[in-house]
């Protein structure tokens, strides 16, 4: 809770006083196409409830599990209905009738919407999958291996050899779960004795797992699937992307990595 406030207060309000006036035009998907009367609107709860319909059906299909036998009938179900193909469909059904017919919009319109938020993300989609594929092949050379080698030996502080191991992963794959599991492996061999199982004295574990996740939240670029997301969505260029969301990530980490380093000085 300590990180989090302060890394909050840093990067959420400290930061942006030395960025400047960030004056960006509303991007284009996020703008209105034709004025709506406000009784013609879906409710707040409709707007807010329907994207979450996806993740509701996912949640439950997965809690629904913990009592479910596997390869009976009804676990097929709830798997088949809970899978992310089929949750979102039902959630693009949903979408359909709440926004397009149940507001007296004809089939017509809600197609012409449909179309136009496919090709305003398409790209998008096209880049992450690329991203994607970029991010298997590096995984696949062993990268993670390379630098646990790499740091194999070296006398330094364990919070701070957690998050440097992290953010070495992070540049290179573009992935923080990919970097902070690949990291914890590495750095668990390190502080870990393996005859006792014991971790080396001196290093609280909790500080370990937030250094790592520090790590993992580090600078992103041009290999993140997260940074052509957020370009293509607010419409920026790679070097405002770099700026903004570049700029929030890395300051996120580094400040983390300054608390727990605090910390470290009074309980580990």
């Amino acid at each position: 809770i300590p990180v989090a406030i302060v890394t909050i207060a840093v990067t959420g309000w400290v930061l942006p006083r030395f960025l400047g006036t960030l004056d960006f035009a509303i991007p284009e998907i996020m703008q209105a196409d034709e004025a709506v009367a406000p009784e013609d609107r879906p409710s707040f709860a409709v707007s807010l409830l329907t994207p979450l319909i996806p993740v509701a059906i996912m949640v439950g299909a997965t809690v629904a599990n913990i009592w479910l036998v596997e390869d009976t009938l009804a676990y097929d179900i709830v798997n088949f209905v809970g899978s992310s193909e089929v949750a979102i469909t039902i959630a693009m059904i949903a979408a359909f009738v709440l926004f397009g017919t149940a507001q007296k919009r004809d089939f017509s319109w809600v197609m012409e919407r449909f179309e136009e938020a496919v090709r305003a993300i398409a790209m998008v989609v096209l880049i992450i999958g690329a991203g994607g594929a970029l991010k298997e092949v590096i995984i696949d050379t062993g990268i993670g291996d390379f630098i646990g080698t790499l740091m194999t030996g070296v006398d330094a502080n364990p919070y701070v050899m957690a998050w440097l191991i992290t953010v070495l992963l992070r540049l290179a794959t573009g992935q923080g779960v990919v970097s902070a599991m690949t990291a914890a492996g590495i750095i668990g061999a390190a502080v870990i004795d393996p005859s006792t199982g014991a971790m080396t004295g001196g290093i609280d574990p909790a500080l370990l797992v937030l250094a790592t996740a520090a790590g993992s939240n580090t600078f992103t670029h041009v290999n993140d699937a997260a940074f052509w997301l957020f370009k293509g969505y607010f419409g920026l260029s790679v070097k405002d992307t770099l700026k903004t969301w570049g700029l929030f990530q890395l300051c996120n980490s580094l400040v983390g990595l300054g608390m727990v380093l605090l910390l470290s000085v009074f309980v580990g």
